[in-house]
């Protein structure tokens, strides 16, 4: 998804390519330019700048373990760069505790680097709330929304 350059040495994706992302993950998430977004990860500058360039009026930046001082609600989380499985479920519970009853969740493939994690992505995303409502398979990119709550017999 991502090209080598100076900057991804650094550990921080091109900002170039990261405008055209934020176009596309706002298009796939059914979003209008203003919706409110929390990006959460590691290196997620370039995705923040990306967000309010297009008009987002409403954008923070979260990493995944540390305390958040604001309780907002936003329209999307999108989850963008993490290290492990921890930081895979504090990311999903971050997320659908801000997204509510309505917002979606984007979470990027690259996000989950490590080995077998996107294997494991449906059971930890339905154990934080969350399912899989669909896959954009160019960017290899999940959409989730909060899970339906299955009614239980008596």
């Amino acid at each position: 998804m991502y090209q080598t350059t100076d900057r991804q040495a650094e550990g921080e994706p091109p900002s170039s390519l990261v405008s055209d992302d934020a176009d596309r993950v706002m298009a796939i998430a059914h979003l209008p330019p203003n919706a409110h977004v929390a990006v959460i990860g590691h290196h997620t500058l370039p995705f923040v700048v990306a967000l309010l360039r297009r008009g987002c009026e409403g954008v923070r930046s979260l990493r995944p373990g540390s305390p958040a001082p604001d309780c907002e609600p936003v329209d999307l989380a999108w989850i963008v760069d993490l290290q492990d499985e921890r930081e895979l479920d504090e990311a999903l519970r971050a997320a659908r505790w801000r997204t509510g009853k309505r917002g979606r969740v984007v979470l990027e493939g690259a996000a989950c680097a490590w080995r077998s994690a996107l294997a494991a992505v449906r059971h930890r995303a339905l154990a934080a709330g969350l399912d899989i409502v669909s896959f954009d398979h160019a960017a290899r990119r999940l959409v989730l929304a909060p899970a339906p709550k299955l009614a239980t017999a008596a």
